[in-house]
């Protein structure tokens, strides 16, 4: 019965994310939000198919933004001439 609780939530084979943006297309019916509804599915495919999640993506990103140096210590804590 838990067994399956730590998985993403799918529809069908969608991630059920991806049915937000096909929400608004329904609710909303014009070509761009078509567009935006087809770009929605696909970033959130193309995800899943390589195994993260969205907060996974965000953290990647940020990791991006950020670099490599990630210091422990917070700027305004820093003794500069000490």
């Amino acid at each position: 019965m838990w067994r399956y609780t730590a998985l993403p939530v799918k529809v069908a084979i969608l991630d059920a994310r991806a049915c937000i943006p096909v929400l608004i297309f329904v609710l909303y019916w014009s070509w761009t939000t078509a567009y935006v509804a087809f770009f929605g599915i696909l970033f959130f495919t193309v995800i899943s198919w390589f195994g993260l999640t969205v907060p996974a993506v965000v953290r990647l990103m940020r990791r991006v933004l950020v670099g490599p140096v990630r210091p422990a210590v917070p700027a305004w804590q820093k003794r500069r001439l000490a």
